[in-house]
């Protein structure tokens, strides 16, 4: 197989191919040798698709202005005579949709783990005032950091829009993914909780609500707005139960909303584990330390509580089991008896190497009746592991004058 020669890169796999454009694995020339993912346009295939031109420019735009440890990273873009190559953070960990397929269903801890991910990516994007318009497991990345955690980002910003500009709705999206409202052209930011709540469904039970033998079949099922039914079998918590069903109200108006979902107890985002959070405990329990060590014990004691509400979800997300039962051992001397809980559920599952199997251990233990047990479970429970374009006259995609005005 022959790979495109790009200044600079090496290539040497490729990962995957859609109608316009093949994303490839390579690393840079010179340097550390770093790994990317470049996304190869060919100008041949979009030059008489003014969409799918309009398309590639708002996600180039919109990536140069989005940072976010959720959001895939675009390092850097350019062209050739034949191609447009999008060079992007590579992500090892395939994405959602191949993680479904390999484990199917998706036990609850694990589910809710990604979903506080996306939904941190989700608030981000609702501050910057942009909606996604394709939200579906193919377009979530998976990458495993450097201590063997799997960290979602969203990619393929191609339809995103920002939420100021509408202009003329078109349908945008994978179908299987598509709010109902999208099909009658009249829609707006809340078609992305739809899809959440279709991602989140599939994760659940291994496969989105709607799920069809044909594409009629499938338009049919969501133009006569069938009831979605939770699987009468699934063992799903309340929370988990309550968040989803309003997720996938056919109706926009009676879906919850941004705020409310931003702000569920069952995502509980403020204490998702993250490095951000685990930053903040560390900080909050030095300053109980100097608080104690000067005689103030109403403050160091809070601050301490503070801390660990921050720390104990970071202790569940550990991967590694010996560095999770040092956590843990840690977690029990400190005399706090929601920690000490905590601890007796890492502990036990701290020499289990399957995250899952150890969300279920945690789980059991949620459900033993253990006072400390249930408060510990609360905390953890989270951690088991498009600006649209200016229309009018526009630069052929092989001319590089669009492409060199992007640069700016």
């Amino acid at each position: 197989m022959s790979f495109p020669k790009i200044e600079g890169y090496i290539v040497t796999e490729k990962l995957g191919s859609g109608s316009y454009s093949t994303v490839y694995k390579a690393y840079t020339k010179v340097g550390a040798r770093t790994i990317v993912a470049i996304k190869c346009v060919d100008k041949s295939r979009i030059k008489n698709s003014g969409s799918a031109v309009d398309n590639l420019i708002t996600e180039i735009r919109l990536l140069k202005t989005l940072s976010h440890p959720h959001i895939v990273q675009m390092k850097n873009f350019t062209w050739d005579d034949r191609n447009i190559y999008i060079i992007m953070e590579f992500c090892c960990g395939g994405d959602l949709s191949k993680y479904i397929h390999k484990y199917g269903r998706v036990p609850e801890q694990r589910v809710l783990y990604f979903l506080q991910q996306l939904a941190s990516a989700l608030k981000f994007l609702r501050e910057k005032g942009v909606v996604h318009m394709d939200l579906k497991p193919h377009n979530l990345l998976l990458h495993k950091d450097s201590n063997g955690r799997y960290v979602l980002k969203v990619a393929d910003f191609g339809f995103a829009q920002h939420m100021s500009v509408w202009g003329a709705r078109a349908v945008r999206g994978s179908p299987l993914y598509m709010a109902p409202e999208m099909l009658a052209g009249e829609y707006d930011a809340r078609v992305d909780l739809w899809s959440v709540g279709v991602i989140m469904y599939e994760c659940l039970f291994g496969k989105a609500p709607y799920s069809s033998n044909t594409f009629k079949e499938l338009v049919d099922k969501i133009q006569k707005r069938a009831p979605i039914e939770i699987p009468p079998k699934s063992s799903i918590s309340p929370g988990c139960r309550d968040l989803l069903t309003r997720l996938l109200r056919h109706d926009p108006d009676s879906r919850i909303s941004y705020e409310d979902f931003f702000n569920h107890p069952y995502l509980d985002l403020e204490y998702m584990p993250s490095k951000e959070n685990y930053e903040k405990a560390v900080s909050l329990i030095k300053q109980a330390v100097e608080w104690d060590c000067t005689g103030r014990a109403p403050d160091a004691l809070a601050a301490y509580s503070h801390g660990l509400r921050y720390l104990v979800p970071c202790v569940g997300a550990e991967s590694d089991a010996d560095r999770r039962g040092a956590l843990a051992a840690k977690l029990a001397r400190s005399g706090d008896p929601t920690a000490t809980g905590c601890a007796t559920s890492c502990r036990a599952s701290a020499s289990e190497s399957d995250a899952d199997r150890r969300g279920a251990l945690a789980a059991k233990l949620a459900r033993s009746g253990d006072p400390t047990a249930t408060g510990c479970a609360t905390s953890c429970r989270a951690s088991a592991q498009r600006a649209t374009p200016t229309a009018g006259a526009r630069s052929p995609p092989n001319s590089p004058g669009i492409w060199k005005e992007l640069r700016n």
